[in-house]
């Protein structure tokens, strides 16, 4: 198997989040996410695995969907989320509440805007945007890191072995509000 890899430069995002855990609500803070994504599979006819230009282009392209906004875990159970008409309301407790201007926040179909489940999203959009280009049908994995500093990466690897003997792409979630999966 083969495997080429992508990183550093300006493959990442700048962005706002805060997670669960143990029952507390960790501040809203930010990051300047890093990603890292490897591709596997058998050489093309062509002798690649895969464009490296093309995935470069698709992954800034998602990217960009994330930078400069609050990652908003729709499916976590410890928040009380509601939806205005040009604003989120999120409440975990009394004390912990925030209220964000839409075009601030991009709603993600997750549980906890934590580095793997970023990961895992990013994972599966990379693969629909190829699905949607037609390209990367030999691939059999993908793998993406997030890096919320240098010393913390989360990674994910996505089996796209199904999903190629299906002829289906894997499912996405919620990008936010370009609505580009």
């Amino acid at each position: 198997m083969w495997k080429i890899l992508i990183e550093r430069g300006n493959l990442g995002f700048s962005a706002a989040h805060f997670i669960t855990f143990d029952g507390i609500c960790e501040p809203l803070h930010g990051h300047n996410y890093g990603v890292r994504v490897e591709a596997f599979g058998p050489l093309t006819p062509d002798s690649y695995v895969l464009d490296f230009v093309m995935l470069k282009a698709i992954v800034r392209e998602l990217c960009k969907d994330w930078d400069h906004r609050f990652l908003l875990p729709l499916k976590n159970p410890h928040l009380q989320i509601t939806e205005h008409d040009e604003a989120w309301e999120l409440v975990f407790d009394p004390k912990t509440r925030y209220i964000l201007a839409k075009s601030a926040v991009v709603p993600l179909d997750i549980d906890n805007a934590t580095a793997e489940r970023l990961a895992q999203l990013l994972a599966e959009r990379i693969a629909r945007s190829l699905h949607d280009r037609q390209q990367g049908r030999l691939l059999t994995h993908l793998t993406v890191g997030i890096e919320e500093t240098e010393m913390q990466t989360a990674f994910y690897t996505l089996d796209l072995t199904e999903a190629v003997a299906s002829g289906k792409p894997p499912s996405a979630g919620t990008s936010g509000s370009s609505g580009a999966l």
